[in-house]
């Protein structure tokens, strides 16, 4: 376990930590104790003095120590369709293909068991009309091409879900029902839907997942998004702390373009550890900010990403185009807490073709050859950018490593094949 491990969510009865048993943890710390109590010997009665010469006593048998069940999470940040964006998703047969903007990071999360993405626009389809900045619709494809990078943790719960009203929102989840993603929060059909904690198992542990606003761009109804203040959130909290093993929030707030945290963010990050949050898992900002343990009363800890800056964009400045893929591992034992163990972030670069003139000129529509890399393989790609004469890998991971600051573990292995 890494030192920076910590157990979140406990309460304090005797003196001593605990955790309520939930989901499938408390099912296998069950079995284990059944099959503990059925070893040979557990209930044979005790010799007596008639019964002639001792026999040989047969040591006991030692308990087996439960295995641990560890989940690996990956995490990136906004993914937004901007004309750019999907004019170099056209294909030669009029389709979109979204999917191969994330091609050359994809082994950053390979082998991760969740992996989260914030769908920061609908995808209605090209019936509604495709729009951009500052009120999105994408092709379907847009979301097909975020389940084909492996995304299976969406998120739809942003600033940006209302851009075209009720039916972008029925119709991109729609498209996500057809995707089956392991987990899907955001952008809600009815009340009913909104009301529901998504739950899944993952290597046999419950993970739930929930998607909570602070913003919105256009006015929305009663029930589409989650806001922060909504009653809703302590509900569902609370349920997630009955039926899950272990809770991820997804929340979109902050300040657009700052990397520093507000004193909104921190207080609400607050409230949702002492609500029973694992992890908290940030958007909006568009840049990297913070990331940090926070401590609850009884000494337990929960870990926050306030912001995780930007994934497939074409936003142009270099802190919206370095960012990072967050890495956590979720690790609990049969009948025991869950743990955040090791949390960490792999610097990413989101290039696109563009000369410094074409930016000075604000010759925007030559932003071409999209491809989010692995940083510390993006040499190559940043001498095709317009930040060629200011950024390189070295800056680029100081920027990453100053950003998330000293609780966070940087990773700087090459995935190149």
């Amino acid at each position: 376990m890494s030192e920076r491990a910590s157990v979140g969510g406990s309460r304090a009865l005797g003196g001593v930590l605990v955790r309520r048993r939930r989901g499938l943890l408390a099912v296998a710390a069950a079995v284990a104790l059944v099959l503990t109590g059925c070893q040979q010997g557990a209930l044979d009665p005790a010799p007596s003095a008639t019964d002639g010469a001792a026999e040989p006593t047969a040591s006991a048998t030692p308990t087996p120590t439960p295995e641990p069940i560890t989940v690996s999470v990956s995490a990136m940040g906004d993914i937004l369709p901007h004309d750019s964006v999907t004019m170099d998703a056209r294909t030669e047969d009029g389709g979109y293909d979204y999917g191969q903007f994330f091609d050359a990071a994809k082994p950053i999360w390979a082998d991760s068991d969740l992996v989260y993405c914030n769908q920061e626009a609908p995808s209605g389809g090209v019936e509604l009309g495709l729009t951009y900045f500052p009120a999105f619709n994408a092709p379907r494809e847009f979301a097909e091409g975020i389940a084909d990078a492996g995304c299976n943790m969406i998120g739809f719960g942003n600033n940006h879900t209302f851009d075209r009203g009720q039916e972008g929102v029925d119709r991109t989840r729609a498209v996500w029902d057809e995707l089956d993603p392991l987990l899907i929060s955001g952008g809600f059909r009815s009340p009913e839907e909104q009301a529901e904690v998504p739950t899944a198992e993952v290597s046999g542990m419950t993970v739930a997942f929930l998607n909570f606003v602070d913003l919105s761009n256009t006015p929305t109804n009663d029930f589409v998004v989650t806001w922060l203040d909504d009653p809703l959130v302590e509900q569902q909290m609370a349920e997630a702390e009955q039926i899950a093993d272990a809770t991820i929030i997804a929340v979109h707030w902050g300040d657009e373009y700052s990397s520093v945290v507000n004193a909104r963010q921190r207080e609400q990050a607050q409230r949702l550890a002492d609500l029973g949050a694992e992890v908290i898992l940030g958007s909006h900002p568009h840049v990297l900010q913070e990331a940090e343990w926070l401590e609850r009363a009884d000494g337990s800890r929960a870990f926050v990403y306030y912001s995780l800056g930007n994934s497939v964009t074409t936003q142009m400045a270099i802190p919206r185009v370095v960012s990072a893929v967050a890495q956590f591992e979720l690790v609990g034992e049969p009948g025991g807490p869950v743990e955040v163990v090791d949390p960490a972030a792999v610097p990413i670069y989101m290039h696109f073709d563009l000369t410094p003139q074409q930016f000075r000129s604000q010759d925007w529509i030559h932003r071409r050859n999209l491809q989010l890399h692995p940083l510390v393989d993006a040499a190559e790609p940043i001498t095709r950018s317009a930040w060629r004469d200011e950024l390189t890998v070295e800056s680029g991971i100081e920027l990453v490593t100053d950003a998330l600051g000293p609780d966070v573990r940087i990773v700087t292995d090459s995935f190149a094949p």
